[in-house]
């Protein structure tokens, strides 16, 4: 049953240390998720992370724990109380359609220190790129047979006046994975045994791998980053991809961080939705 988006499979768990859909009554949202961290925590974290390369064309980075525990602790605190229905843009409106149909929470940007060091986690893997040009983050919830079927992230050519820029580049980060499936696969990139059977601790390699696209395991805490247009800056046809649903009774959390081609202002939580996002040079 789905209670503001919400569903008995959160009383999910991290080292021990239960989240539940219990939280204080407080003013703030801010507030509540400050709680859950104490003051080292506040500091951005210096900790090492592992990249491996997937994919030279299109560029496909796998980053191994990008996110510490209590990080993602502390995003999934603060998108409970936001979860709504996911909706698609098409034909100039924000809509419900059974092409995704999982529950999105907006994060604003810079809410928390939290929130400000992973952002600048994100930009910094990319050589110190101001975070103006990170759109602010994006919490994804998949239960059962939820997905989000087939897509691309980058913007058709014809659309960009209304975005304003290209969104150039998608990080996709496992927060939670109590699940026999959702993988991210992308539909486009065959699995070629010369060079990613050596991945398969990451990669689904099973008797459908030559049938079908590349297939990330969710992995909690790990990141998959990818450009989504080519050297011209044009969207690029091979980075077609799906979040597959976690099957049922299980349940799939998510961190979609999008880089856009011009920086990105916003001053609340109204603006987080991509179609009002103002862009400047």
């Amino acid at each position: 049953m789905l209670i503001n988006g919400l569903t008995n499979l959160e009383k999910v768990y991290f080292e021990d240390e239960p989240i539940t859909n219990k939280h204080p009554q407080e003013n703030s949202t801010t507030a509540v998720a400050n709680k859950t961290t104490n003051n080292n925590e506040r500091k951005c974290s210096d900790h090492r992370y592992k990249i491996r390369i997937i994919q030279r064309t299109p560029l496909i980075v796998y980053i191994e724990k990008f996110l510490l525990p209590y990080e993602i602790r502390h995003l999934i605190e603060l998108a409970k109380p936001l979860f709504s229905q996911s909706t698609i843009y098409e034909n100039g409106k924000f809509v419900r359609n059974p092409h995704r149909t999982s529950w999105t929470a907006d994060i604003e940007r810079h809410e928390t220190p939290v929130v400000k060091c992973i952002e600048e986690r994100f930009a910094h893997f990319q050589g110190n790129l101001d975070l103006e040009y990170v759109e602010p983050l994006q919490v994804v919830k998949y239960t059962s047979d939820q997905e989000y079927k087939p897509h691309y992230d980058w913007f058709p050519e014809g659309d960009l006046h209304k975005f304003g820029s290209q969104r150039v580049a998608t990080f996709f980060t496992y927060l939670y994975a109590n699940c026999s499936q959702g993988e991210t696969e992308f539909l486009k990139i065959r699995f070629e045994k010369s060079i990613h059977t050596k991945f398969c601790d990451i990669l689904v390699c099973d008797e459908k791998t030559s049938q079908l696209g590349l297939r990330f395991r969710p992995l909690v805490g790990n990141s998959i980053f990818w450009y989504n247009v080519n050297e011209q800056g044009k969207g690029d046809p091979l980075t077609f991809h799906a979040g597959r649903a976690p099957t049922k009774d299980g349940l799939k959390i998510g961190l979609n961080t999008w880089i856009r081609s011009k920086k990105v202002t916003v001053k609340n939580r109204k603006d987080v939705n991509y179609s009002t996002i103002k862009n400047t040079k």
